[in-house]
C-alpha cells in the first residue's frame, strides 16, 4: 500500500485529490520511472475525462467509449486510459461502471496491461473483491511489475478476503518474500507491507528473520515497518520484535537516508510504546528536503502525541519551526501539531499567527504516492495552520478560522470549513458563513461546509442544504443528506426532498437519502415502504442502508422481518452484517453475548427470549403513513380555527 504501486503518475495542478500520509519511498522511484517508460508508449486516447476529479451529476465523459476502449484490449489504447482512470480516482471509476471491464484486463496476455488493470483495482479497494482469484494468480507472473501490483492490490483487499483463502493468499504473498519466487528489491519491499496489510501476526517470525538476514537497507525498513504493526496486534508477534530492540535498530534507520522513511512509519505504528529518546531525530526531520520524510515524520509525532507534548525538547523544535524562514518547514511543523491534535493545544495561540501566512512552499522535486499530489497542508502554511486548530479543538479561534472561508485558494477554503466542523456546536455562530459557501464554485468546498453543517447540527442552514440536495455533483448531494440525516429534528418539511433522491443515479446519494428518511423519530416509520424498497437496489450499499434503516423504524420497521431475514443470504458481506445488526435491534436475534448456562436450560424460556416483542401495527403503511399524517394535522388545525383555505386569502 505504501508502495502504492509505484506509479509515478504526477496529477494536474488544478482539481481535488485526497492527503496521503503513505508516500513512495526514495528507493522505489527508480521502478516508478521503468512503469512510467512502459505506460508513456501507448496513445493518447481522446475521452473528456477529468485527471483528478470524479464524475459530477451529468456525466461529463463518455461511458460507452471508456468501456469499449476497455473491452477491446488494445495495448496501445488500453494503457493510458488505465493511467487516466487511476489518476481520475475511486468515485470517477465507480460512477463509470467499468469496475468488470478492468477485471477481464487482469487476465490480459500483455503483462504491462495486467498489471497497469492491479493497480487500478487495487486502487478501488473491497469493490474489487470478485476479482480477487485474478489478482492472486498474478503473483506467479514472470514479471515484476505484474507482481508489485498484485501484492499492493491484495494488501488492499485484506479484510475482505475469505478467512479461508487468506491463509492460501498470505502463504503466496511469503513466497513472494523469501520463496522461489521472490526477485527484485520492490517485490520482497511490497511482500513485506502486503503481510502488514494483512494482519499475519503469524508470519512476525518469518519477517524477524529477514531483518537478520537482510542487508539491503530498503528491504530491512520494509521488515521493521511490518513487525512495528504486527507488534501491536498481539503478543506473539510483539516476542518477535521486543522492546528492547527498539531503540539501538531505528535510531540506526533514522541517520540513513535510505531508511529513514520506514523507520518514521515503524515509529507511527509502534504509538506509545516507541522510545521517546528518538523524539529529536524525529523533530529534525520536519525539515528534510524530501516530502515523504516531512510527511512520515508529522505521522510519527502524532503517533507519539503524549511523549512529544511531554517532552521539552521536542517542543521547542516545534515552536522554533512554527517561526522558521522555510515556508515547507512551518507547513510541516504545523502539519505535524495537526497530527498530535488536542495533546498539543496549548500552542494554538502560536499556531492561529500561521492562518495570514500567505506564503507557499516551493513544489517539491519528487512525486508522492501513485502520482498523487502534495497534500495542501504541505504546501501552504495557512492551510496547515487551519487543519492544526480544527485537531487542536481550539473553539475560542473559531473567529480566525472562520476568515479561512474567504480565501482565494480553495484547497484553504476546504481546510477552513473541516476545521469548523471538528469544533462541533461550539462554532455554531459562524453556520449562516458556511451556509453562504454552498455556492461556491468548487464542489470540494461545497462537500467540506455540507459535512461541517451536520457537525455544528445548526437547523437554520437546512434552506441552504435543501439547495444543496440539486447540486451537479453527487458528492455534495451526498454530503448534504448526511449532514440533514443529522438535523433530523428540524427536517421534517424536507422529508418529501429527501424522497425524491432516493430515486437518484448515484448510489452513494440513494443510500444517504435512504439513510437520512430513516433517520427521523416521527416521520421516518412513515417512509418504511420507501426504506424497505432500498433492499431491491442493485447497489450493495443502498440495501445495506436500507436494512440498517428498518431497524431504525420500530414497529413499522419489524413488519419487513421476513425482508431483513432475506438480506441474511445477500451476495454482498456488508448487507448481510447489516441484515444480522438489524435483526438484533428489532428484536429477533439475541445478540453474541455470554449467558449464564442457565438460562439455556429451559427450550420455552429460549424460545420466549427469541420471538419478536409485540406491538400494535397500524395497518396504514409507507407513504399511506405519510399522507395519513398530513391529513391529521389538517383536521387538527380545522379544529382549532387555524386552518385557512386557499380560496379566502
Amino acid at each position: 500500500r505504501l508502495l502504492g504501486a509505484s506509479s509515478g503518475r504526477q496529477a494536474s495542478s488544478g482539481g481535488f485529490c485526497d492527503s496521503v500520509i503513505a508516500t513512495v519511498p526514495p528507493e522505489l522511484r527508480e521502478a516508478s520511472a521503468v512503469r512510467m517508460a512502459l505506460l508513456s508508449q501507448g496513445s493518447p486516447v481522446t475521452l473528456r475525462l477529468q485527471r483528478t476529479r470524479p464524475v459530477l451529476g451529468k456525466s461529463s465523459v463518455e461511458h460507452d467509449k471508456v468501456a469499449n476502449v476497455l473491452n477491446a484490449g488494445n495495448k496501445e489504447q488500453v494503457l493510458p486510459l488505465l493511467r487516466h482512470l487511476s489518476a481520475a480516482g475511486k468515485a470517477t471509476i465507480e460512477s463509470l461502471q467499468v469496475t468488470e471491464c478492468i477485471g477481464r484486463l487482469l487476465r490480459h496476455t500483455q503483462p504491462e496491461v495486467a498489471a497497469a488493470a492491479a493497480e487500478v483495482m487495487g486502487m478501488l479497494g473491497t469493490v474489487g473483491q470478485r476479482h480477487q482469484e485474478a489478482i492472486v494468480a498474478l503473483l506467479s507472473s514472470q514479471h515484476d511489475a505484474c507482481v508489485v501490483d498484485a501484492l499492493a492490490a491484495i494488501g488492499k483487499l485484506g479484510s475482505s478476503i475469505e478467512p479461508q483463502r487468506k491463509t492460501l493468499v498470505i502463504k503466496q504473498v511469503c513466497d513472494c518474500l523469501v520463496g522461489r519466487t521472490s526477485r527484485t528489491v520492490p517485490v520482497r519491499v511490497t511482500a513485506l507491507r502486503t503481510l502488514a496489510d494483512l494482519k499475519a501476526t503469524r508470519q512476525a517470525l518469518l519477517v524477524s528473520e529477514v531483518l537478520e538476514q537482510e542487508k539491503i537497507p530498503e528491504v530491512r525498513g520494509a521488515a521493521v515497518e511490518t513487525l512495528a504493526k504486527l507488534s501491536v496486534l498481539t503478543l506473539e508477534a510483539q516476542s518477535c520484535f521486543p522492546r528492547e530492540l527498539h531503540e539501538p535498530l531505528l535510531n540506526e534507520m533514522l541517520r540513513n537516508p535510505r531508511s529513514r522513511y520506514s523507520a518514521l512509519l515503524a515509529l507511527y505504528h509502534l504509538g506509545s510504546q516507541a522510545p521517546a529518546s528518538l523524539l529529536p531525530l524525529v523533530a529534525e526531520a520536519l525539515g528534510d528536503e524530501d516530502i515523504s520524510i516531512r510527511q512520515a515524520a508529522g505521522a510519527a509525532l502524532g503517533g507519539m502525541a503524549e511523549l512529544a507534548a511531554e517532552s521539552a525538547d521536542t517542543v521547542s523544535k516545534l515552536q522554533s519551526a512554527l517561526r522558521s524562514s522555510d515556508a515547507k518547514l512551518r507547513a510541516a511543523s504545523a502539519s505535524a501539531l495537526a497530527a498530535m491534535g488536542p495533546s498539543a493545544s496549548a500552542h494554538a495561540d502560536l499556531v492561529a499567527g500561521l492562518v495570514h501566512d500567505v506564503e507557499e512552499a516551493d513544489a517539491p522535486a519528487v512525486l508522492t504516492s501513485a502520482g498523487k499530489r502534495v497534500p495542501p497542508q504541505m504546501r501552504w502554511p495557512r492551510c496547515a495552520a487551519l487543519m492544526a486548530l480544527g485537531h487542536m479543538r481550539a473553539a475560542e479561534h473559531a473567529d480566525t478560522v472562520a476568515q479561512g472561508l474567504l480565501d482565494g485558494t480553495w484547497q484553504v477554503r476546504v481546510a477552513a470549513a473541516d476545521s469548523l466542523g471538528m469544533f462541533g456546536e461550539d462554532a455554531r455562530a459562524h453556520s449562516s458563513t458556511l451556509a453562504g459557501c454552498l455556492l461556491d464554485d468548487a464542489y470540494p468546498v461545497r462537500v467540506a461546509v455540507c459535512t461541517a453543517i451536520g457537525a455544528l447540527r445548526a437547523p437554520e442552514a437546512l434552506p441552504g442544504l435543501a439547495h444543496a440536495f440539486e447540486d451537479s455533483s453527487h458528492l455534495v448531494r451526498s454530503a448534504a443528506l448526511d449532514a440533514a440525516s443529522e438535523l433530523v429534528f428540524e427536517a421534517e418539511e424536507y422529508c418529501h426532498e429527501i424522497f425524491k433522491l432516493t430515486q437518484d443515479k448515484s448510489d452513494q446519494v440513494r443510500a444517504a437519502a435512504v439513510n437520512a428518511l430513516s433517520r427521523h423519530p416521527e416521520m421516518g416509520p412513515h417512509y418504511a415502504g420507501v426504506v424497505a424498497a432500498a433492499l431491491t437496489d442493485i447497489s450493495p450499499d443502498v440495501r445495506a442502508a436500507g436494512v440498517t434503516g428498518l431497524s431504525h423504524l420500530g414497529a413499522a420497521g419489524r413488519s419487513y422481518l421476513d425482508e431483513v431475514a432475506a438480506c441474511t443470504e445477500d451476495s454482498s458481506d456488508r448487507v448481510r452484517q447489516a441484515a444480522v445488526v438489524a435483526q438484533e435491534k428489532l428484536g429477533v436475534r439475541q445478540s453474541f453475548t455470554l449467558k449464564p448456562l442457565a438460562a439455556f436450560e429451559n427450550p420455552s424460556a429460549v424460545k420466549a427470549a427469541m420471538a419478536a416483542p409485540r406491538d400494535i401495527k397500524d395497518p396504514v403503511e409507507g407513504l399511506g403513513q405519510y399522507y395519513k399524517s398530513i391529513m391529521m394535522k389538517k383536521s387538527q388545525l380545522e379544529t382549532s380555527g387555524r386552518w385557512i383555505e386557499e380560496g379566502l386569502l
